[in-house]
């Protein structure tokens, strides 16, 4: 009997890994906005399925589960965060100018992807149950580029010597964050539109004002 086995090219194997990708990104993405309105727990495989044009048999495929997929959802945008955060901090820059730079990068990011500001909101809720399995790694790439920043501007005398990296991330991600996250609350306090750009660059540039006061030696000039 002849063997009816059949054999694919590379060329075939490199469209079927294709397709596999294509659909899968379909599905973060359709995922991301639908998990973002809702939350885990409102949210349905049904209509990520009909959301992503997709049958729902392929995201248990892909993914086993809802739960599996959120997380992937996370891992996908604080992904995208950190590579802005990584661009951001260019070795042999000034650490004022990366440092204000990577807040630049991060206020905008926020600024573009309110479907972030809600998941991370989300999150909040569940008390960062899910983000947790995908954080911890990001932060480990992360925070060692941010420390040599800071141990360059002390060594150099312009920035603190009892600089704490974690109150400082805690203290920039607060003072980001919660002017979208909040947004709704604190429209009223401003007759002009929070995202109009004349606002976000008013806000902005009190966050650095801020941040860079907290940071820099007394006594030196203000940046």
């Amino acid at each position: 009997m002849k063997d009816k086995t059949i054999h694919l090219s590379n060329a075939e194997k490199v469209g079927e890994l294709s397709r596999s990708e294509e659909s899968q990104r379909r599905i973060l993405l359709a995922a991301t906005t639908i998990f973002a309105q809702k939350g885990l727990e409102g949210s349905r495989v049904d209509e990520i399925a009909a959301a992503a044009h997709i049958n729902k048999r392929m995201i248990y495929h892909y993914f086993e589960s809802k739960e599996n997929l959120y997380v992937e959802v996370l891992r996908l945008n604080y992904t995208k965060l950190y590579t802005i955060g990584s661009w951001a901090m260019q070795p042999g820059t000034d650490p004022v100018k990366v440092i204000k730079r990577a807040i630049r990068e991060y206020f905008y990011f926020l600024a573009g992807h309110d479907e972030f500001v809600r998941l991370v909101s989300w999150e909040a809720l569940n008390e960062e149950k899910y983000a947790n399995r995908v954080l911890p790694q990001l932060l480990d790439l992360a925070e060692p580029m941010l420390r040599d920043f800071l141990q360059e501007g002390q060594r150099s005398g312009l920035f603190r010597t009892n600089l704490d990296i974690r109150h400082l991330l805690v203290s920039i991600n607060a003072l980001c964050l919660s002017y979208f996250s909040r947004r709704e609350m604190l429209q009223p306090f401003w007759p002009e539109d929070m995202m109009a750009p004349s606002m976000l660059e008013e806000r902005l540039a009190h966050i650095e004002d801020f941040i860079f006061n907290g940071i820099i030696k007394h006594g030196e000039e203000k940046i």
